[in-house]
């Protein structure tokens, strides 16, 4: 038979450990959410992206004319990877991941600055289908923000934010950490 006094201390447990457990959950959503709102406005300069903002980005790049150049770009998703390209005449000729050379002909692309600002158009499409209800089954809703060099129109910072559950959140960024005009 058990004591008055175990009933009474099993009883009391059960609502302490809702509270615990709506604590933990609250506070791990607050987190979630103070983290994404970090991310997008202490980003420095950074702002949303949208077609006219990629659309004066690409006209700069255009009128700048550098055709050969050295870009090196720090990536980072679970962890960080950099890629260093070099492209003549507008074509990527040779890709370094981690310093090592890359064989796979789709990365030469996707790091030139070309392939970063198309990479980014393919993003806000992906945005206007998703506020227009046009976005593919099981896709999620994205935020985009990005930071431009006034000069050369290259995308400087990109930061990639999917939003899906409230507990699945997957940011990529990218940071051009040397971009070098080649003769």
């Amino acid at each position: 038979m058990t004591e008055p006094t175990d009933r009474i201390s099993e009883s009391e447990s059960k609502p302490t450990m809702k509270i615990k457990r709506a604590f933990c959950w609250s506070f791990g959503i607050a987190g979630l959410l103070t983290a994404i709102l970090m991310l997008a406005n202490s980003s420095g300069r950074m702002i949303d992206v949208d077609r006219k903002i990629l659309s004066q980005a690409r006209a700069t790049w255009n009128t700048a004319e550098l055709q050969n150049y050295l870009v090196e770009v720090s990536v980072t998703t679970t962890g960080t990877d950099v890629y260093e390209v070099t492209v003549v005449n507008n074509e990527p000729v040779q890709v370094k991941l981690n310093g090592k050379t890359l064989h796979r002909r789709h990365a030469f692309d996707t790091w030139t600055v070309n392939g970063m600002l198309n990479v980014i158009a393919i993003d806000i499409e992906h945005c206007e289908r998703w506020d227009e209800g046009r976005a593919m089954p099981g896709t999620c809703d994205l935020i985009i923000k990005a930071k431009f060099d006034s000069l050369k129109g290259i995308p400087v910072k990109y930061i990639r934010m999917e939003l899906g559950r409230p507990s699945n959140v997957g940011v990529m960024d990218w940071e051009i950490t040397r971009f070098e005009v080649l003769p």
